[in-house]
């Protein structure tokens, strides 16, 4: 093991395991145990960062391993484990808080967009007083916005800095009052309303996504596209660091799945549990029909024997990965001549869908009824985990000179 390369990754508690999850990370997570240093978690301390059901996090944390365990991964051939079992995590976040620029936490797209979701749902509602308030509120936020910018303004015409300092705490007062009115209007324009609402620990996410790979020393991290900024970020860590305090972590590369984006059945986003645009990896055959009659296909098809274009239809890219090469050949010809409808081709993929999905239920059956399997693979992984974490956190209280190790050497 010690001349594999490792990896991290995690994945959240936050509900249904879906096929999005698992041919996009689990699927590989499994095939890299058998050549690599394999550290798996899931991540509850992320799951926290927005609004959550206390009573349901510990229900959906082991229905995450479990459902890992039923997709293939063998806790045997990697460290599988919760993240907030081993405090090490938000120990190292904290200290990576103190070599991490605001301004690359502002850049972050993803605490942007999460930061505005309490707005779109709001403006999604045709009707009630949600969407009125913040309506209200949007432009409550936008007016003071342009009050500081006139304020601004005469502020910045007052400034010469070229004149002599005759009063210099006035001078301080006028500078601090334009750096504090620029830094609001900056703020509004990067996040926009909704940064209000957001948590600090949302906002902190990438750091400490940074601290769960590099806890471990990780140069591998199967993660999707859709994180690479956040992988960015994990190297720029890394990299102040280093520079600050020494050689002490590496430099953490994307590994890029087999599998494309998959699209959720609205065929417009990203596959996502809270979108509701998705199919669970343990879902009963008629739950994917009843998920599947709605999804998505070809706009163009209007009627059942119009010809269809299967290169744009999210359900044929869904038959890519699930049907084999002749049925996918098949049902490409005849919905280009128009000789098979919308409904018998989504009724073939959730066929499909429930063969290959049959094994992993079967699995998460046996698990669900010996829940010990799954709680001794966690107290194993945790222990390992722990392991490396120690020392990891040894090593980086010796370079930033704190912890008892440091009072010791005096």
């Amino acid at each position: 093991m010690k001349d594999q390369q490792r990896v991290f990754s995690g994945i959240q508690p936050s509900g249904d395991i879906h096929i999005g999850n698992y041919l996009g990370a689990i699927k590989k997570w499994v095939e890299l145990t058998a050549t690599h240093e394999c550290v798996y978690c899931v991540v509850d301390d992320h799951a926290i960062t927005v609004d959550y059901d206390v009573k349901q996090l510990p229900s959906r944390t082991f229905e995450g391993v479990l459902t890992t365990m039923a997709c293939g991964l063998d806790p045997d051939r990697c460290a599988l484990f919760v993240q907030s079992h081993v405090p090490e995590h938000t120990e190292l976040t904290w200290l990576f808080n103190t070599v991490t620029p605001l301004g690359s936490l502002f850049r972050m797209t993803q605490f942007k967009d999460k930061a505005r979701n309490a707005l779109q749902r709001a403006l999604d509602k045709k009707q009630g007083g949600a969407r009125k308030t913040a309506l209200h509120e949007l432009r409550r936020t936008g007016m003071g916005a342009l009050a500081l910018c006139d304020e601004l303004r005469i502020d910045l015409e007052a400034l010469n800095p070229d004149a002599t300092a005759d009063n210099p705490m006035a001078l301080q007062e006028q500078v601090m009052r334009i750096n504090d009115r620029m830094g609001t209007i900056l703020q509004q324009l990067q996040v926009g309303l909704g940064v209000a609402d957001a948590s600090c620990g949302l906002f902190d996410y990438p750091v400490l996504q940074a601290a769960d790979i590099l806890l471990y020393k990780a140069s591998l991290v199967p993660v999707g596209e859709d994180q690479e900024q956040h992988l960015e970020l994990c190297r720029e860590v890394a990299e102040r660091f280093n520079r600050k305090f020494g050689p002490v972590f590496p430099m953490a590369t994307r590994i890029k799945g087999e599998a494309p984006r998959i699209l959720g059945l609205d065929g417009n986003q990203k596959m996502s549990k809270s979108l509701d645009n998705y199919i669970g990896v343990l879902d009963e055959k008629d739950r994917i029909i009843s998920r599947l009659k709605p999804a998505f296909t070809d706009p163009a098809r209007l009627r059942r024997d119009d010809p269809g274009h299967p290169e744009v239809c999210n359900i044929y890219s869904l038959h890519k990965l699930f049907s084999d090469g002749a049925t996918c050949a098949r049902i490409d010809e005849e919905c280009r001549r128009g000789t098979i409808g919308c409904f018998d081709c989504k009724n073939q993929l959730a066929t499909a869908i429930d063969t290959h999905l049959a094994p992993i239920r079967e699995r998460a059956d046996h698990l669900r009824a010996h829940p010990s399997i799954v709680l001794e693979a966690l107290a194993t992984g945790r222990d390992r985990a722990g392991q490396l974490a120690g020392e990891t956190m040894r090593e980086v209280r010796d370079a930033m000179g704190i912890g008892p190790q440091a009072l010791n050497r005096l």
